[in-house]
């Protein structure tokens, strides 16, 4: 029995292993082929024109940002009927983005834990408050892309109007045929959804997992609608992500080439960064930069500051989640030292 036991915890061991190569690698795969042309020795003789001044307020707004998502979660937290120190959620959540950096979304169960853990809570109810943050973060991503879009669509018609191929993959794209298809494809899947929902389909594991999902979903809604702060939830969501765009705004200021975009290119930008951030790469390496270089190209900005203002951004992230993750790794089981 203790064979077994050492067997499987070995066992998971090595999964976890096989996952962080995995996802990491596939990081790498993707970073090497955006920058494959990228001159790294010149970008390294033009880092002294960086302002690096304005990566400071960009650093201290990143702190701000997590401060807010810890309150948030601690409104939220309360719906469960109970409340937890301020303290262990704002490490809990320096602890999710940094778990994030060995494989995605291991930090949504890691801050679940933590938290069971140091405040005696159910873990189930637990991550249904999680389910609720992403919830509200996916509906804000959301009102984002809508306003971004609806804003700079003259910027993309101007674009598509001086690239004549890119107009007729459009075309080709989203012609009568397509749009029907995709009609079919969408109103079939709904279907199927609904299906497995009601757990008619329980009898294969991918249906089950799918149907816990929707649940973990549902009870994520109803978490929101019972929420005690309703305000004050709403209010976090709004400032967070206003937070996160100043942060990447701040980082336009250090780059000359870019300071003359104004705030609705900002915006642009930020949203095409965040859909590179949900690809399962640790903190979006790779489809991050991809993003942001694609779409300076559209402002009429060169790759090559493209790639070297998607260096300097996302590297600043990723310092920031690795040093404040870091901290809070070694200072959570200090203050709760007395559990």
């Amino acid at each position: 029995m203790i064979y077994l036991q050492k067997f499987s915890s070995m066992n998971k061991k090595l999964k976890t292993a096989i996952k962080i190569i995995l996802f990491v690698g596939f990081g790498i795969a993707i970073f090497m082929l955006v920058y494959k042309d990228f001159d790294f020795g010149n970008f390294f003789d033009t880092m002294s024109a960086i302002k690096w001044g304005w990566l400071i307020p960009a650093a201290l707004i990143s702190l701000l940002s997590h401060i807010s998502r810890a309150r948030r979660w601690q409104l939220l937290l309360e719906t469960t009927g109970e409340k937890p120190r301020f303290i262990n959620t704002f490490f809990a959540v320096l602890n999710a983005y940094f778990a994030n950096l060995a494989i995605p979304r291991l930090g949504e169960v890691t801050r679940c834990a933590l938290i069971s853990r140091y405040e005696k809570q159910d873990f189930s109810k637990v991550l249904g408050t999680v389910v609720s943050e992403r919830l509200l973060d996916l509906i804000l991503v959301a009102i984002l892309t809508v306003v971004a879009f609806a804003t700079q669509a003259n910027v993309f018609g101007d674009f598509v109007a001086q690239h004549p191929e890119i107009k007729d993959n459009l075309a080709k794209i989203f012609s009568p045929t397509t749009i029907i298809i995709l009609a079919v494809i969408g109103i079939a899947g709904l279907c199927l959804l609904i299906v497995i929902a009601k757990g008619k389909l329980d009898r294969f594991k991918f249906c089950q997992k799918i149907s816990k999902f929707i649940k973990d979903f549902w009870t994520g809604i109803l978490c929101l609608k019972n929420a005690n702060h309703k305000a004050g939830v709403i209010f976090h969501s709004f400032l967070i992500w206003t937070l996160y765009f100043l942060m990447l705004y701040f980082c336009f200021f250090a780059f000359e080439e870019l300071s003359g975009l104004n705030v609705l290119a900002a915006l642009m930008l930020f949203v095409a960064g965040s859909f590179g951030m949900i690809v399962p790469s640790p903190n979006g390496m790779g489809s991050y930069h991809f993003m942001i270089i694609q779409t300076l190209i559209i402002y009429g900005i060169p790759s090559e500051t493209g790639a070297s203002f998607a260096l300097v951004a996302h590297g600043l992230q990723t310092v920031l989640v690795i040093v404040f993750g870091l901290f809070a790794t070694i200072l959570i089981p200090v203050v709760n030292k007395d559990k």
